[in-house]
């Protein structure tokens, strides 16, 4: 229905807006103030319905000026996020009972799941076919999801070299690695300046209407990066705007740093857990779309 024409409907059906909304007209027969109301009542079922609706229609398109988070509310960041099984937990956690994540992401995100904005770094080409189909079966689910394919996680921008792991291809690589390591095949791949990139995409994006504050929560599973980057998080001043970072290659001595330097910090309130969710990390689950295989 047009506005003009709920407009016209209001304006010769006074008593619906009397019964639901419990107006006293002062004067019955103003059709000015009967306008007035009317229009009242139109503003705020656009701002509580139709507006909420179309925040939704903001589409990962790099073509366009609109930043790559805006209109995200709720952002998951996966660095090193494999074949993507730790957003997939996001957003369809019924196929990995009891996996040890998805308690962190009710806390973090509360039942808006389907809300969250996730964005994934992954250095290992092998992976970038699955993960680019992945990505294409998150969007048409209605999920906004970014994955950037074949680039390492870093401080800086430039080039890396990634040292891959073949013939572990029944575990998916995963301890493909920055750091070289015996039987191991070196390549050379993208990276990635994660603070740049943090403060200008999630950090300054432009978020949807709403009353409830934003939330980030982040993974870190960069095998030989990690500390290096959260270090880096830390002195540029960044990382207490994530809600909570977990991630499995934490040594004791960095957490207890951290934990020293937030007792004198009165604000920032990040949690860091040490957590190696590896469960279901062989699973590749159909891509399924209303009752079709994609």
């Amino acid at each position: 229905m047009k506005f003009a024409t709920i407009l016209q409907y209001l304006n010769k059906n006074p008593a619906t807006i009397i019964k639901y909304f419990d107006v006293r007209l002062f004067v019955r027969d103003n059709k000015k103030w009967i306008l007035f109301v009317s229009v009242c009542v139109l503003i705020q079922l656009y701002t509580i319905v139709i507006f909420p609706i179309q925040s939704n229609k903001y589409q990962f398109n790099e073509k366009t000026d609109q930043k790559l988070l805006d209109g995200c509310r709720y952002v998951y960041i996966d660095m090193g996020t494999n074949i993507g099984i730790q957003i997939r937990k996001l957003y369809e956690p019924q196929l990995y009972a009891n996996a040890p994540v998805l308690p962190l992401f009710k806390e973090i995100f509360g039942n808006y799941s389907n809300e969250v904005c996730s964005v994934g770094f992954e250095a290992n080409p092998l992976h970038d076919s699955y993960l680019k189909e992945f990505q294409t079966y998150c969007l048409k689910r209605g999920w906004r999801v970014k994955i950037f394919t074949s680039t390492a996680v870093s401080i800086k921008d430039g080039n890396v070299t990634f040292h891959t792991e073949p013939g572990n291809e029944q575990n998916n690589q995963w301890g493909a690695s920055l750091v070289a390591r015996p039987n191991t095949a070196n390549i050379t791949v993208p990276s990635i300046d994660v603070l740049s990139w943090l403060k200008s995409t999630v950090l300054d994006r432009k978020l949807s209407p709403g009353f409830l504050p934003p939330r980030i929560m982040m993974k870190s599973d960069i095998e030989g990066h990690d500390s290096m980057v959260l270090a880096n998080l830390i002195l540029s001043g960044l990382y207490c705007s994530i809600d909570l970072i977990y991630g499995e290659h934490l040594s004791p001595q960095f957490q207890d740093s951290v934990s020293l330097f937030q007792q004198y910090s009165e604000s920032c309130k990040t949690k860091l857990i040490s957590m190696d969710d590896e469960s279901y990390h062989t699973a590749r689950f159909s891509f399924i779309i209303q009752n079709s295989t994609y």
